[in-house]
């Protein structure tokens, strides 16, 4: 059994995270055009099994393709989108839906397709016989390596996975109960990053100073200066509170940031406050207030830091509390924050999915205009994204007949 790993333009760390466990065993080959290439192997005599890792983005501009692959040869398809809404990737054709932990689905997918074991892999979901059928849910601990020699890709460390808070707009917490990869480990990798050259080491978490608490919202101190000063003996420059490890507002505190400070390379701190309307922050359950972001402006600043505070404009019902979103942005600049602006995505598997974004507000568009050189983000372009995932979702329907749901698409 081949493996093809469908790799595209940018980063493909999914991809690198989901063929770890298994190229060891089985190989791996990286191809950017599946059906031609397992022809040749198939004309070879190969039985070949394709593989893709989607975010929403990736699956709006290559969902064509998907369905063509998946119609001609089995695929199993992983990443966010995949876990979002497995239904529709399951309706155009694909084989096996991963849901869950990659590192379970994938071994036990080869397997059955090889003839090995009958029972549906964990963690996946497929069409058969007509039904939707779902596989046991099972959750790993993070003890795989998090790069791909097949590959050659070497993405950040993830050291956490899931999250205790709930947030409307995020999925990351549907991903089970929260799990740390221990210290042992992430030096382990560490240390193969720097003997291939990446010595910059970059960690994945949902909210990067969490890492190792008790609770899943305190920081353990103790842990975060054990994990950066471990990766600094192992040669590394470790990088912390910042993409794509950001924070969050209440965990940036005096105690944290003075302990870290030696050992991080980063001075910049990410962390969200998403919108000044505290009732559309009690609504998304952020759980922090606009004062908490204050505070924590005020507090990297003070210690050296230069925070990024990110915004989220075209929330749905936002239009009355533009204005004092827009006067807070400005307050947090004037402090010395620098402000990265997003547009609302409308991504499957978030309870926001299903809610239509508000339309692009002009007063947002004259505050970037204002603040060039302390205004980061993409905003156009995910104006852009946002209006063409409405849009290939619109066509699905037609191209499906049948209404595509997910679990939260009734949101009013």
């Amino acid at each position: 059994m081949l493996l093809l790993a469908r790799l595209f333009e940018g980063p493909n760390n999914g991809m690198a995270y989901a063929v770890a466990p298994l190229e060891d065993k089985y190989k791996v080959i990286p191809t950017r055009d599946p059906i031609a290439d397992a022809r040749a192997l198939k004309a070879r005599g190969e039985e070949v099994l394709i593989l893709y890792s989607l975010s929403t983005p990736t699956f709006v501009e290559h969902r064509r393709e998907v369905a063509e692959v998946a119609s001609r040869f089995p695929v199993a398809a992983g990443g966010p989108h995949a876990a979002g809404d497995p239904i529709t990737l399951a309706k155009l054709g694909v084989k096996y839906v991963v849901v869950g932990d990659g590192e379970a689905a994938l071994p036990a997918i080869v397997e059955r397709e090889l003839g090995l074991r009958d029972e549906l892999p964990p963690n996946t979901v497929v069409i058969e016989d007509g039904r939707v059928k779902t596989g046991r849910r099972f959750y790993v601990e993070l003890v795989y390596k998090t790069y791909s020699e097949a590959l050659s890709i070497y993405p950040p460390i993830e050291i956490m996975r899931s999250c205790n808070y709930r947030c409307a707009f995020c999925q990351t917490w549907t991903q089970g109960p929260v799990r740390y990869r221990l210290e042992d480990n992430v030096v382990a990798l560490a240390k193969v990053y720097v003997a291939r050259g990446h010595g910059d080491i970059r960690f994945i978490a949902p909210v990067g100073f969490l890492y190792g608490s008790e609770d899943g919202k305190t920081p353990n101190v103790d842990a975060l200066v054990s994990l950066l000063k471990a990766v600094r003996e192992a040669g590394g420059w470790p990088y912390l509170g910042t993409f794509p490890s950001e924070t969050r507002p209440e965990t940036v505190t005096r105690d944290v940031l003075r302990a870290i400070k030696p050992y991080i390379a980063n001075r910049r701190l990410s962390f969200g406050l998403q919108t000044a309307s505290e009732r559309l922050l009690k609504a998304m359950k952020r759980v922090h207030d606009v004062a908490a972001v204050e505070e924590a402006v005020r507090t990297a600043v003070s210690i050296g830091f230069r925070p990024v505070v990110d915004v989220i404009g075209g929330l749905p019902g936002e239009e009355e509390d533009v204005a004092s979103t827009v006067k807070e942005m400005e307050k947090l600049i004037s402090m010395g924050a620098l402000i990265r602006m997003h547009y609302f995505i409308p991504l499957p598997g978030t309870p926001l999915w299903g809610r239509r974004p508000a339309p692009p507000h002009p007063l947002y568009g004259d505050f970037i205009k204002r603040h060039r050189k302390k205004v980061e983000g993409y905003w156009e372009e995910q104006i852009e994204l946002s209006r063409k995932i409405l849009k290939t979702y619109e066509e699905l329907r037609a191209y499906l007949r049948t209404p595509l749901t997910t679990p939260n698409s009734s949101a009013s």
